[in-house]
Protein backbone atom coordinates (compact mmCIF):
# COMPACT_ATOMS: atom_id res chain seq x y z
CA UNK A 1 0.00 0.00 0.00
CA UNK A 2 1.39 3.74 -1.16
CA UNK A 3 0.58 6.17 1.43
CA UNK A 4 1.44 8.79 -0.99
CA UNK A 5 -1.41 7.46 -3.35
CA UNK A 6 -3.58 7.92 -0.27
CA UNK A 7 -1.99 11.72 -0.27
CA UNK A 8 -2.91 12.44 -3.56
CA UNK A 9 -6.65 11.25 -3.73
CA UNK A 10 -7.13 13.94 -0.77
CA UNK A 11 -5.17 16.78 -2.64
CA UNK A 12 -7.79 16.24 -5.35
CA UNK A 13 -10.35 16.07 -2.91
CA UNK A 14 -9.66 19.10 -2.13
CA UNK A 15 -8.75 21.06 -4.87
CA UNK A 16 -11.26 19.45 -7.59
CA UNK A 17 -8.81 19.56 -10.31
CA UNK A 18 -5.95 18.04 -11.16
CA UNK A 19 -3.57 20.63 -12.08
CA UNK A 20 -3.98 22.46 -8.37
CA UNK A 21 -3.75 19.29 -6.99
CA UNK A 22 -0.31 17.86 -8.48
CA UNK A 23 1.03 21.59 -7.05
CA UNK A 24 -0.06 20.76 -3.63
CA UNK A 25 1.51 17.21 -4.43
CA UNK A 26 4.83 19.00 -5.87
CA UNK A 27 4.43 16.48 -9.04
CA UNK A 28 3.51 16.75 -12.61
CA UNK A 29 -0.20 16.33 -13.68
CA UNK A 30 -0.02 13.40 -14.98
CA UNK A 31 2.15 11.65 -12.63
CA UNK A 32 -0.82 12.45 -10.15
CA UNK A 33 -3.17 10.62 -12.20
CA UNK A 34 -1.50 7.67 -12.69
CA UNK A 35 -1.41 7.70 -9.26
CA UNK A 36 -5.09 8.25 -8.60
CA UNK A 37 -5.52 5.43 -11.16
CA UNK A 38 -3.25 2.80 -9.33
CA UNK A 39 -5.38 3.65 -6.05
CA UNK A 40 -8.58 3.22 -7.92
CA UNK A 41 -7.36 -0.03 -9.58
CA UNK A 42 -6.23 -1.54 -5.93
CA UNK A 43 -9.10 -0.63 -4.43
CA UNK A 44 -10.96 -1.98 -6.92
CA UNK A 45 -13.86 1.55 -7.50
CA UNK A 46 -13.96 4.27 -9.36
CA UNK A 47 -13.20 6.98 -6.41
CA UNK A 48 -13.63 10.49 -8.66
CA UNK A 49 -16.20 11.27 -11.63
CA UNK A 50 -13.87 12.80 -14.66
CA UNK A 51 -16.61 13.72 -16.52
CA UNK A 52 -17.25 16.85 -13.91
CA UNK A 53 -15.90 19.96 -13.55
CA UNK A 54 -14.67 20.68 -10.82
CA UNK A 55 -13.96 16.81 -10.35
CA UNK A 56 -16.37 15.00 -7.96
CA UNK A 57 -15.98 12.54 -5.77
CA UNK A 58 -18.17 9.12 -6.29
CA UNK A 59 -19.83 7.56 -3.75
CA UNK A 60 -16.63 5.33 -3.49
CA UNK A 61 -14.28 8.31 -2.81
CA UNK A 62 -16.97 9.96 -0.31
CA UNK A 63 -16.56 6.26 2.10
CA UNK A 64 -13.32 6.43 1.62
CA UNK A 65 -12.17 10.47 2.42
CA UNK A 66 -12.01 10.25 6.39
CA UNK A 67 -10.14 6.84 6.42
CA UNK A 68 -8.07 8.37 3.79
CA UNK A 69 -7.43 11.58 6.05
CA UNK A 70 -6.63 9.82 9.03
CA UNK A 71 -3.61 7.16 7.62
CA UNK A 72 -2.68 10.37 6.05
CA UNK A 73 -2.28 11.64 9.33
CA UNK A 74 -1.05 8.52 10.93
CA UNK A 75 2.14 8.05 8.34
CA UNK A 76 3.17 11.56 9.42
CA UNK A 77 3.18 11.09 12.67
CA UNK A 78 4.97 7.99 12.17
CA UNK A 79 7.61 9.61 10.26
CA UNK A 80 7.98 12.35 13.01
CA UNK A 81 8.11 9.92 15.93
CA UNK A 82 11.12 8.47 14.79
CA UNK A 83 13.18 11.62 13.55
CA UNK A 84 15.50 12.44 16.49
CA UNK A 85 14.77 15.79 17.06
CA UNK A 86 16.55 17.06 19.98
CA UNK A 87 16.66 13.90 22.12
CA UNK A 88 17.12 14.42 25.37
CA UNK A 89 19.75 13.07 27.62
CA UNK A 90 17.93 10.28 29.66
CA UNK A 91 18.23 9.68 33.38
CA UNK A 92 16.82 6.67 35.29
CA UNK A 93 16.50 7.91 39.01
CA UNK A 94 15.60 7.01 42.03
CA UNK A 95 12.73 9.28 43.31
CA UNK A 96 14.51 10.93 46.13
CA UNK A 97 17.64 11.83 44.21
CA UNK A 98 15.69 13.27 41.05
CA UNK A 99 13.90 15.62 43.73
CA UNK A 100 16.76 16.32 46.36
CA UNK A 101 20.44 15.69 43.89
CA UNK A 102 19.54 15.90 40.81
CA UNK A 103 18.48 19.72 40.15
CA UNK A 104 21.52 21.19 41.46
CA UNK A 105 24.02 18.45 40.27
CA UNK A 106 22.47 19.02 36.95
CA UNK A 107 23.07 23.38 37.39
CA UNK A 108 26.71 22.75 37.02
CA UNK A 109 26.22 21.67 33.15
CA UNK A 110 23.51 23.75 31.92
CA UNK A 111 22.51 27.40 32.05
CA UNK A 112 19.76 29.52 30.42
CA UNK A 113 22.42 30.71 27.48
CA UNK A 114 23.07 27.10 26.99
CA UNK A 115 20.08 24.99 28.16
CA UNK A 116 20.96 21.31 28.54
CA UNK A 117 18.12 19.08 27.29
CA UNK A 118 17.63 16.26 30.13
CA UNK A 119 14.82 13.93 31.41
CA UNK A 120 14.33 12.30 34.24
CA UNK A 121 12.41 8.83 34.53
CA UNK A 122 11.64 7.61 37.75
CA UNK A 123 9.66 4.34 37.36
CA UNK A 124 12.08 1.79 37.60
CA UNK A 125 11.61 -0.24 40.83
CA UNK A 126 14.69 -2.57 41.18
CA UNK A 127 17.87 -2.74 39.76
CA UNK A 128 17.28 -5.10 37.77
CA UNK A 129 15.21 -2.83 36.19
CA UNK A 130 17.52 0.21 35.91
CA UNK A 131 19.86 -1.87 34.41
CA UNK A 132 17.24 -3.41 32.03
CA UNK A 133 16.70 -0.07 30.77
CA UNK A 134 20.10 1.06 29.89
CA UNK A 135 20.64 -1.50 27.71
CA UNK A 136 18.26 -1.55 26.23
CA UNK A 137 18.89 2.32 25.14
CA UNK A 138 15.54 3.39 27.40
CA UNK A 139 17.89 5.93 29.47
CA UNK A 140 21.18 6.89 28.97
CA UNK A 141 22.45 6.65 32.18
CA UNK A 142 21.64 5.48 35.66
CA UNK A 143 21.71 7.63 38.84
CA UNK A 144 21.07 5.83 41.89
CA UNK A 145 22.42 4.80 45.57
CA UNK A 146 25.74 2.04 45.51
CA UNK A 147 24.30 -0.81 47.29
CA UNK A 148 25.26 -4.82 47.51
CA UNK A 149 22.80 -5.69 44.50
CA UNK A 150 24.54 -3.22 41.89
CA UNK A 151 28.21 -4.31 43.00
CA UNK A 152 28.02 -7.41 39.99
CA UNK A 153 27.78 -4.79 37.46
CA UNK A 154 30.75 -3.31 38.78
CA UNK A 155 32.66 -5.69 37.68
CA UNK A 156 31.71 -5.96 34.18
CA UNK A 157 33.69 -4.24 31.68
CA UNK A 158 30.89 -3.40 29.66
CA UNK A 159 29.87 -0.38 32.59
CA UNK A 160 31.25 2.52 33.87
CA UNK A 161 30.60 4.06 37.36
CA UNK A 162 31.22 7.66 38.43
CA UNK A 163 30.98 8.38 41.76
CA UNK A 164 29.40 11.76 42.08
CA UNK A 165 28.58 12.64 46.28
CA UNK A 166 27.54 11.63 49.61
CA UNK A 167 24.59 11.41 51.70
CA UNK A 168 24.16 10.18 54.94
CA UNK A 169 20.83 7.96 56.24
CA UNK A 170 20.15 8.46 59.92
CA UNK A 171 16.58 8.42 62.23
CA UNK A 172 14.94 11.61 62.29
CA UNK A 173 11.34 12.64 64.38
CA UNK A 174 9.60 15.72 65.86
CA UNK A 175 10.94 16.83 69.27
CA UNK A 176 7.44 15.65 70.84
CA UNK A 177 8.57 12.24 68.98
CA UNK A 178 12.39 12.53 69.86
CA UNK A 179 11.40 13.35 73.59
CA UNK A 180 8.89 10.15 73.72
CA UNK A 181 11.47 8.12 72.39
CA UNK A 182 13.88 8.74 74.97
CA UNK A 183 12.08 8.81 77.74
CA UNK A 184 8.95 7.14 77.16
CA UNK A 185 8.01 3.20 77.10
CA UNK A 186 5.64 2.63 74.59
CA UNK A 187 5.03 1.85 71.19
CA UNK A 188 7.11 3.98 68.78
CA UNK A 189 5.15 4.83 65.51
CA UNK A 190 8.01 3.47 62.55
CA UNK A 191 7.65 5.05 59.02
CA UNK A 192 9.52 2.70 56.91
CA UNK A 193 9.49 2.19 52.43
CA UNK A 194 8.46 -0.49 50.91
CA UNK A 195 10.38 -3.49 50.16
CA UNK A 196 10.47 -3.04 46.57
CA UNK A 197 12.27 0.75 47.14
CA UNK A 198 16.66 0.54 47.62
CA UNK A 199 16.37 2.53 50.17
CA UNK A 200 14.36 0.13 52.48
CA UNK A 201 18.05 -2.59 51.83
CA UNK A 202 20.05 0.71 52.64
CA UNK A 203 18.24 1.25 56.12
CA UNK A 204 18.32 -2.12 57.28
CA UNK A 205 21.60 -1.70 59.24
CA UNK A 206 20.12 1.15 60.78
CA UNK A 207 16.92 -0.43 61.94
CA UNK A 208 19.36 -3.42 63.43
CA UNK A 209 21.21 -0.58 65.12
CA UNK A 210 17.63 0.96 66.80
CA UNK A 211 18.29 0.59 70.82
CA UNK A 212 14.75 -0.10 71.58
CA UNK A 213 13.59 -2.44 68.18
CA UNK A 214 10.71 -4.45 70.35
CA UNK A 215 9.51 -0.97 70.49
CA UNK A 216 9.10 -0.18 66.82
CA UNK A 217 5.63 -0.18 64.75
CA UNK A 218 5.59 0.31 61.72
CA UNK A 219 2.29 2.34 61.13
CA UNK A 220 2.96 3.55 57.34
CA UNK A 221 5.21 2.67 54.35
CA UNK A 222 6.40 4.26 51.14
CA UNK A 223 7.93 3.48 47.75
CA UNK A 224 9.25 6.83 47.56
CA UNK A 225 10.74 9.23 50.24
CA UNK A 226 9.18 12.13 49.67
CA UNK A 227 5.84 10.34 50.83
CA UNK A 228 7.37 9.93 54.14
CA UNK A 229 8.65 13.23 54.58
CA UNK A 230 5.76 15.09 55.16
CA UNK A 231 4.55 12.08 57.66
CA UNK A 232 7.71 12.33 59.44
CA UNK A 233 7.23 16.18 59.53
CA UNK A 234 3.67 15.52 60.72
CA UNK A 235 4.75 13.77 63.55
CA UNK A 236 3.03 10.43 62.53
CA UNK A 237 5.99 8.57 63.56
CA UNK A 238 9.77 8.23 63.21
CA UNK A 239 12.04 7.05 59.99
CA UNK A 240 15.32 6.98 58.59
CA UNK A 241 15.91 9.48 56.24
CA UNK A 242 18.72 11.07 53.65
CA UNK A 243 20.20 13.90 55.24
CA UNK A 244 19.44 16.02 51.71
CA UNK A 245 16.05 15.11 52.26
CA UNK A 246 15.47 16.84 55.77
CA UNK A 247 18.51 18.95 56.33
CA UNK A 248 16.41 22.27 56.16
CA UNK A 249 13.69 20.60 58.59
CA UNK A 250 16.52 19.95 61.13
CA UNK A 251 17.77 23.87 60.39
CA UNK A 252 14.54 24.82 61.53
CA UNK A 253 14.04 23.07 64.25
CA UNK A 254 10.73 21.19 62.78
CA UNK A 255 12.92 17.68 63.17
CA UNK A 256 15.61 16.61 65.40
CA UNK A 257 18.27 13.86 64.94
CA UNK A 258 17.29 11.13 66.55
CA UNK A 259 19.77 8.94 68.41
CA UNK A 260 23.35 10.79 67.90
CA UNK A 261 25.36 8.34 68.82
CA UNK A 262 24.98 5.99 66.36
CA UNK A 263 26.24 6.07 63.52
CA UNK A 264 24.77 6.92 60.65
CA UNK A 265 25.04 5.10 56.93
CA UNK A 266 27.46 6.74 54.18
CA UNK A 267 25.20 6.32 51.36
CA UNK A 268 27.81 6.84 47.81
CA UNK A 269 24.95 8.64 44.43
CA UNK A 270 26.75 7.07 41.53
CA UNK A 271 26.01 7.75 37.74
CA UNK A 272 26.18 4.75 35.33
CA UNK A 273 26.42 3.97 31.34
CA UNK A 274 26.60 1.27 29.33
CA UNK A 275 29.31 1.33 26.93
CA UNK A 276 26.84 -0.43 24.59
CA UNK A 277 25.32 3.01 24.27
CA UNK A 278 26.59 4.56 20.94
CA UNK A 279 24.30 7.72 21.60
CA UNK A 280 27.33 11.05 20.81
CA UNK A 281 25.47 13.57 23.26
CA UNK A 282 25.47 11.00 26.14
CA UNK A 283 29.13 9.86 25.67
CA UNK A 284 30.18 13.71 25.00
CA UNK A 285 28.52 14.62 28.61
CA UNK A 286 29.67 11.88 30.24
CA UNK A 287 33.70 12.46 29.09
CA UNK A 288 32.94 16.26 30.22
CA UNK A 289 32.08 14.76 33.57
CA UNK A 290 34.80 12.62 33.43
CA UNK A 291 36.95 15.42 33.00
CA UNK A 292 35.72 17.78 35.28
CA UNK A 293 38.75 18.80 37.89
CA UNK A 294 37.91 18.51 41.56
CA UNK A 295 34.65 16.46 42.99
CA UNK A 296 31.93 16.13 41.02
CA UNK A 297 29.08 17.51 43.18
CA UNK A 298 30.46 19.20 46.61
CA UNK A 299 27.42 19.84 48.32
CA UNK A 300 26.90 16.34 48.53
CA UNK A 301 30.57 15.31 49.91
Amino acid sequence: MEVAWYADFLALADTGKFTAAAGLRDCSQSALSRRIRLLEKRLGVTLVDRQSTPVRLTAAGDALLPTAMELVRLAHECEQSVKVIDRPLTFASLHTLACNFFPQWISRYTSTGHPLYTRIDTGHKTTENYYMALMSGRCDFILFYRDEESERYFRREDFEVLSLGHDELYWVGTPPLARDCLKGQGAIPWLTYSRSAQLHALSRDQVSRHPQPQRLKRVFEATVSEALKPMVAMGHGIACMPHSMVATLIEDGSLVRLYPDMPSEHLEIILVRWLGNQDAPADAFWQSLSAAPGPINPFFV
